[in-house]
C-alpha cells in the first residue's frame, strides 16, 4: 500500500528514497509504502500471535481462493470468507474465487487461536487495517498534520475494501472512491505534468546579506532548462518554470524544498534578503512538520529549477445529476463485524449515476475494485462520478 499526503492540492516531494532496498537520490513524490494488500499473508509467530505481512502471495501463486497454487491465507481470502467479495469472481467474473480453498487456508489459524474461521478472517483484516493506519499516521500525525482535517482517497484494488475502517480509526469523516480506483495510478501517469529538475549544489549559510551569486547560479540553471525545452520540442506557450531552494536547519540531515522568488528567473531584483529566506523556510518547516525554530541558523544545500509542461489530457469528466434513485439492489449476507453477517445491498458501480445517494450497509462492485459502505454511513455519487462516503463515528 502506498500513502501520500495531499495538502491544498499539492503533494510533498522527496529527493531520496529506497528502491528494492537500495538508497536512491532522485526527485520523487513523497510516498510511504507498507506491505499491506490483498496478497498479504496471515501467519502465526513463535509467540502465538497472528501477524499479517510483509510476506505476500503476490499475483502468482496468489491467494488460496485463486486456485492457482497458493495455499497461504491472505487478505483476499479473508474478504471472500466474510462475503465482502463476490464468490462468482473478480474482473467481472473472469477470475472465479474458491470459497472452500479460502476457508481451508484460514482453518489452521482459526484452530490455533480458538475462534471460528469468520472471526479469524476478521482478525486478519483488523491487523492489516492497523498497518494501514500506521502508515497514514507516519505522513500525517508524525509530521504535525491532523488527519481528521483531511478526506481519505482510497484507490487500488483493495483500498475501497478497507478505506472505511481506516478512515474511522483515524477520525476521518469523508471517504473518496474515484471512478476507477484500480487504475488510478496509471491514469495519473498519463495525466501528470512532464517535469525535469535542474539542480546546482551549494552549501551557503543564510546570513544577514543578500546573495547575488544565487542569481547567477539560477541564471545558468534557467539556461539549461531552456535547452531542455528546445530538445523536447516544447512550445514557448507550454513552458512553466519554478524555482526553489533546498534548505535545512544547520545540523539536520534532511532538507525541504522552499519556493523562491520567481524574479530569480526574470532577471529582475528578486528578494533574497536573509530574513525573507529564513522566514520562508521556517514557514515551510512548520507546515511540513508542525514545528519550527526561528532562532536556529538556516543553510541552503541546493538550488533547483523545475521545468514543467502542463498535461495535455484530463481524466476528470463532470456530469449533471441524474435526478434518479439508485436501482433496486441485490442482497447478500456480509460480515462487517463480530456480531455476525448482515444483509447488504449489492450495487454495480456502473449503475450509480451522479446525484444518486444511498445508505449503508452496501457493497459496490466494479471491474477493478469493491467498495464497502458500513451501516450508518451514506454514499453519494458526485458530478465527477467519485463515490463520497460519509463516515459515521
Amino acid at each position: 500500500m502506498d500513502v501520500c499526503l495531499i495538502r491544498d492540492g499539492k503533494f510533498a516531494s522527496s529527493y531520496e528514497g529506497n528502491v528494492g532496498g537500495f538508497p536512491v537520490r532522485l526527485p520523487m513524490v513523497d510516498v510511504n509504502a507498507v506491505g499491506a494488500g490483498g496478497g498479504s499473508i496471515a501467519w502465526i509467530d513463535r509467540d502465538g500471535l497472528v501477524k499479517v505481512g510483509p510476506m505476500s502471495a503476490g499475483a502468482h501463486p496468489g491467494p488460496a481462493c485463486y486456485g492457482t497454487g497458493g495455499e497461504q491465507p491472505t487478505i483476499t481470502d479473508a474478504n471472500l470468507i466474510l462475503g465482502r467479495l463476490e464468490p462468482a469472481g473478480l474482473l467481472g467474473g473472469r477470475l472465479p474465487l474458491d470459497l472452500t480453498r479460502a476457508r481451508s487456508a484460514f482453518a489452521p489459524i482459526a484452530a490455533t487461536v480458538g475462534v471460528s474461521i469468520e472471526h479469524a478472517a476478521l482478525g486478519a483484516i483488523d491487523i492489516v487495517v492497523a498497518n494501514m493506519v500506521r502508515a497514514i499516521r507516519a505522513v500525517s500525525i508524525e509530521r504535525g498534520h491532523d488527519p481528521r482535517r483531511f478526506s481519505l482517497l482510497a484507490f487500488g484494488g483493495g483500498g475501497p475494501l478497507h478505506g472505511r475502517a481506516v478512515a474511522a480509526s483515524l477520525g476521518i469523516r469523508e471517504l473518496v472512491i474515484p471512478p476507477y480506483p484500480g487504475i488510478l495510478c496509471a491514469q495519473g501517469l498519463l495525466a501528470a505534468d512532464l517535469t525535469e529538475d535542474f539542480v546546482a549544489t551549494t552549501r551557503l549559510r543564510v546570513a544577514a546579506t543578500n546573495h547575488p551569486d544565487l542569481v547567477r547560479a539560477f541564471t545558468r540553471l534557467r539556461s539549461s532548462a531552456y535547452e531542455w525545452y528546445e530538445e523536447e520540442g516544447v512550445a514557448p506557450g507550454e513552458r512553466a518554470l519554478s524555482v526553489s531552494l533546498d534548505m535545512r536547519y544547520v545540523g539536520q540531515n534532511y532538507e525541504l524544498a522552499v519556493p523562491a522568488d520567481p524574479g530569480l528567473l526574470a532577471g529582475g531584483s528578486p528578494d533574497l534578503a536573509a530574513d525573507t529566506l529564513a522566514a520562508a523556510f521556517h514557514e515551510a518547516h512548520l507546515r511540513q512538520y508542525g514545528t519550527s525554530n526561528p532562532r536556529a541558523p538556516v543553510e541552503i544545500l541546493n538550488l533547483r529549477v523545475r521545468a514543467g509542461v502542463p498535461a495535455r489530457i484530463s481524466i476528470v469528466r463532470q456530469e449533471e445529476a441524474s435526478g434518479r434513485i439508485p436501482p433496486a439492489p441485490a442482497i447478500r449476507d456480509v460480515w462487517l463485524d463480530r456480531s455476525g453477517p448482515v444483509p447488504c445491498a449489492i450495487y454495480g458501480r456502473s449503475q450509480l449515476l451522479p446525484g444518486m445517494s444511498f445508505p449503508g450497509p452496501a457493497i459496490i462492485e466494479q471491474l477493478d475494485a469493491t467498495t464497502v459502505v458500513f451501516p450508518g454511513d451514506r454514499a453519494l455519487v458526485d458530478a465527477c462520478s467519485n463515490l463520497l462516503v460519509e463516515v459515521t463515528a
